[in-house]
């Protein structure tokens, strides 16, 4: 007789419980458990989630390894031969700029990590600590951090002969606003001002930078923290802005997936609680299914195969139930 989620005993469902916690992921807790219970692993999977074991959470925020993060950096100091409008060649320059500083966050957690350039106003060693965090990323996210952030990283990382996983998801909140908004500013400051969000702060402008670059020790320590408070300010209204547009925003990765759920599940979180929002058709006469998490509004397209899936799924979840 085949077993249903009514017909397994208290002590059964918490052996369930006991295995999703014992594995690292829930792919290989579903397949321990379909032998045990002779039964296939999508059947654990459906009586997990019923069991609201294993699943994500409704509000979930981090379903993988998701970065915010952002980065200060140093000037570049020329010789030049008089003041006045010229072109300045890279020639005259005499110590190129480095990185000062590295702020960065789980998404969804609550601490924020922070690195600076040594005494020596040296960024190798931490670049090197800050390196591991960076490559083990999903997706990184951070403002206009596709042009910029990125790119030092990657610059810095190759001058210093480190490894820098140079394939990893960035979600560039400046470039996605530009693309779907025509605003006025998409600075920062007016982004959070625009669209209601925690504000950055404020910094004491080129005074700090002039302070960290060629102040006496103790304003090179003091300006060195208005850097990372000014540095974790940016990480706060970062992820605020994530937040508040993500439902607008399109997706780099399929967090339901990396999370072994099926692919109609939302990408965003791996929610199960979507529902079909519209059906459209392609230019080619295809059928796409667009998507809605009923958790946080986020759509997305699903082929006519995985909807049916999905439907599948629903149909005999509604007659367990």
């Amino acid at each position: 007789m085949s077993r249903t989620l009514n017909s397994l005993s208290d002590s059964e469902k918490k052996l369930i419980e006991k295995v999703y916690d014992k594995y690292e992921t829930r792919k290989e807790a579903q397949q321990h458990l379909s032998e045990i219970f002779e039964v296939d692993p999508r059947t654990i999977r459906d009586w997990a989630y019923k069991l609201e074991i294993g699943r994500l959470p409704k509000n979930l925020t981090n379903p993988s390894k998701v970065m915010v993060y952002d980065i200060e950096t140093s000037r570049a100091t020329f010789k030049l031969f008089w003041t006045g409008k010229q072109y300045v060649s890279v020639n005259n320059m005499t110590a190129p700029p480095k990185i000062i500083s590295v702020c960065w966050k789980w998404l969804g957690e609550d601490e924020i990590y922070s690195l600076t350039w040594d005494k020596n106003q040296c960024d190798k060693a931490m670049l090197s600590e800050f390196i591991e965090y960076y490559n083990s990323a999903d997706m990184v996210i951070g403002q206009n951090n596709d042009k910029f952030d990125n790119r030092w990283v990657n610059a810095r990382i190759a001058k210093h002969e480190l490894d820098v996983n140079t394939h990893v998801k960035s979600f560039d909140i400046m470039k996605q606003n530009k693309k779907l908004f025509r605003l006025p500013s998409y600075s920062m400051a007016f982004l959070c001002e625009y669209f209601d969000v925690e504000q950055k702060l404020h910094h004491e402008g080129i005074k700090m930078w002039d302070m960290i670059e060629d102040g006496t020790p103790e304003q090179q320590r003091e300006y060195l923290d208005k850097m990372i408070e000014y540095n974790r300010g940016d990480i706060v209204s970062t992820e605020a802005l994530y937040y508040r547009l993500r439902k607008y925003y399109g997706h780099k990765l399929h967090f339901g997936v990396l999370n072994d759920e099926p692919k109609w599940t939302s990408p965003i979180s791996g929610s199960y609680n979507v529902s079909l929002y519209k059906t459209t058709v392609t230019p080619a006469g295809t059928i796409q299914r667009i998507m809605v998490s009923n958790d946080d509004g986020v759509q997305y397209k699903i082929n006519n195969k995985v909807y049916m899936d999905y439907l599948d799924w629903k149909i005999k979840n509604t007659d367990n139930e």
